[in-house]
């Protein structure tokens, strides 16, 4: 098979599965890991795909949103930096908002423990987020409840927003889809703009965790600007021009090393 007809194949199996891993594909087309290696980063300077450890996933414009358990395998070290920074900021008795992003759900692996007269509450709209934290002890984790976005993993619509508005959070830690300097951090379509939108309006502080490979990326709808949030936390590769753009734009800038 010639290298073309198999790439051709390969974005095939990748809008079939949404994920393909480099040993798999070299069993399947009895070849070596070294070329399907290189058929991936073809396919990657392409823009059809993007590279995970170990494999890759169909980029934005060939799926549209990935699915939830797709972008939990896309650039995760980033996001476990970023996350360990964020918990860091969470003291015992705090009520928290996570959103139901896959750096949120890192964010909520790494979460202190609270203390047993003071828990850390944490309010999220995502299922997974509340799967981890629902037997951390000195934490109690509740859920907005809402319409289920399958493959977001998460509650969105009117239930989850009214939800929200119930509470009066310490600090909201939200994620985005795209990250502008002009627009700020945006989402793939209006119900997850809305969910965080108001987890940020009842919160005193808020975050935005946006690892560098958001910077790169556009969105439907724009839920905050940059100089609406706390702290901006991204990773040690946001290009140069997007730091001193959001700069700029009135955010407070940490990238972290990865």
């Amino acid at each position: 098979m010639l290298a073309g007809q198999r790439q051709r194949e390969i974005v095939r199996d990748l809008q079939q599965q949404g994920a393909v891993s480099v040993a798999a594909l070299a069993e399947r087309f009895a070849v070596t890991d070294e070329t399907i290696r290189r058929d991936l980063t073809k396919l990657a300077r392409s823009g059809r795909v993007v590279r995970t450890h170990g494999g890759a996933v169909l980029a934005d414009e060939d799926a549209g949103e990935a699915p939830f358990a797709v972008r939990v395998a896309v650039n995760t070290e980033a996001k476990q930096a970023i996350a360990r920074h964020a918990a860091a900021l969470v003291e015992p008795g705090e009520v928290i908002a996570i959103d139901a992003s896959s750096t949120g759900l890192e964010l909520a692996k790494l979460l202190p423990h609270g203390e047993p007269d003071r828990p850390i509450t944490v309010v999220s709209n995502g299922l997974d987020v509340v799967h981890w934290l629902a037997e951390r002890p000195g934490v109690n984790v509740i859920s907005t409840g809402g319409e289920f976005d399958a493959s977001g993993q998460c509650f969105v619509g009117s239930i989850a927003e009214a939800a929200l508005r119930q509470f009066a959070f310490h600090r909201a830690f939200v994620s985005c889809k795209a990250v502008d300097a002009s627009r700020g951090a945006g989402e793939s379509c209006p119900s997850h703009a809305a969910v965080k939108r108001a987890m940020l309006a009842a919160a005193d502080e808020a975050y935005l965790l946006a690892d560098s490979s958001k910077a790169a990326e556009r969105a439907m709808c724009y839920y905050a600007e940059p100089r609406k949030f706390t702290r901006v936390f991204s990773d040690d590769a946001l290009p140069d021009a997007t730091r001193e753009a959001l700069v700029a734009a009135g955010a407070e800038l940490v990238c972290v090393a990865v």
